[in-house]
């Protein structure tokens, strides 16, 4: 019963992210950009914490499953909570996705490195204006995108920490990436990167193009690549992108979540745990609020309520405005018998709940009665 309902608080901290749409015009590729930004639903529990960004490339078609992916991945803790931008160029995505000129597209194709500058240069730095961004970035890309995505994976100068290929077209200008890949080995990047590649049941030249790459390699890597894939032979080209880029958020983040079964940790075995990822993302993470939630409700249902308060009482410290921290720590202090200290925690939720039109309103105003009454039997019972 106390993982069903250890459940079932965590999928009502689930909701749809904050999302807005907007255009701009890029004066490095002289094209109109369209970019859609999900927002995590914690985004304003601080007005501080910074979070990872994901690039999805052909935005109008990839970002809405994968911002959703994302969103519940990091409700339990399995990936980062994350800010994901939609990037839509649809005019001209053989001339931004292609590493080389063809001859049979000469002056349409072979502009990779100049979006890469678009990419780097531009967007990323807007979205720093706009948003609270980590120094930790992810790009994701399907088929011409996604041999972007590899492109850019190999080439040296990238500034981002992840790069996703879901079925790429590594077959264009007769396969170049791969009969070019020798030159790709050696290169000093400027930071370590994280590459997961996939294919769906695509056979012929883009099957052929695949194995040729993983081939290559399996016999050598590049400095400072760490890569891995997938096949998903029961799927097409156009259904791939939503299970290939949930496996490739849960490959680039393996072993990401500190407590993925019934196990526990204190606040203290927490920290050194994200602080031992250092080394292989490059960055360190703090804790957000989806990880105090999970790992501090998990400990206080496992009979460790003084660790899941230690933790929980971390998160709202961290995260003073969220009703979803609070509310948990109601819940944290009432099993463990402290019930004023409860019913206090609680009536910041609903405060903030109310302030903030929370979605999980409901579930905080239920809670708060309970509290409230068994304060109030608490009082009676003492003044008798």
């Amino acid at each position: 019963m106390r993982l069903i309902y250890l459940t079932l608080i965590f999928i009502s901290s689930y909701s749809f992210a904050n999302t807005n749409s907007f255009t701009f015009f890029s004066g490095t590729i002289n094209e109109e950009v369209t970019l859609q930004v999900s927002l995590p639903d914690t985004y304003e529990h601080s007005n501080s914490f910074k979070y990872p960004v994901l690039v999805v490339l052909d935005g109008s078609t990839q970002f809405e499953h994968i911002a959703g992916s994302v969103r519940f991945l990091s409700t339990y803790a399995i990936i980062p909570e994350m800010i994901v931008v939609g990037v839509s160029t649809p005019y001209e995505r053989l001339k931004f996705y292609t590493h080389t000129e063809s001859e049979k597209y000469r002056n349409h194709s072979g502009q990779a490195e100049l979006y890469k500058k678009f990419l780097q240069d531009e967007l990323l730095n807007k979205i720093r204006e706009d948003y609270r961004l980590a120094p930790y970035q992810i790009i994701s890309g399907h088929s011409l995108s996604g041999l972007f995505t590899s492109y850019l994976a190999l080439s040296e100068g990238s500034e981002f920490n992840a790069a996703i290929s879901i079925s790429p077209s590594l077959w264009w200008d007769k396969a170049t990436l791969m009969n070019e890949y020798s030159q790709y080995q050696n290169l000093e990047r400027k930071k370590p990167i994280k590459w997961f590649l996939s294919l769906a049941n695509e056979p012929d030249e883009m099957e052929d193009s695949f194995n040729s790459l993983i081939e290559l390699l399996n016999k050598k890597s590049p400095n400072n690549v760490t890569w891995s894939y997938s096949k998903f032979p029961s799927e097409t080209h156009d259904s791939t992108p939503l299970i290939g880029n949930s496996h490739a958020l849960k490959a680039i983040f393996s072993g990401w979540n500190a407590v993925p079964e019934l196990d526990v940790m204190s606040l203290e075995k927490l920290e050194d745990f994200y602080l031992a990822k250092s080394t292989e993302y490059g960055y360190t993470f703090p804790m957000s609020v989806h990880q105090f939630n999970v790992y501090g409700l998990k400990a206080a249902y496992e009979n460790k309520v003084d660790w899941g308060i230690a933790i929980l009482e971390r998160g709202v410290k961290t995260f003073e405005g969220s009703e979803i921290l609070w509310d948990s720590l109601a819940t944290a202090y009432s099993l463990n018998n402290e019930f004023q200290k409860a019913f206090d925690a609680s009536e910041k939720a609903l405060l903030l709940a109310q302030h903030n039109k929370s979605r999980f309103l409901s579930e905080i105003v239920s809670q708060h009665k309970v509290l409230k009454a068994k304060v109030a039997d608490k009082t009676s019972n003492s003044g008798s």
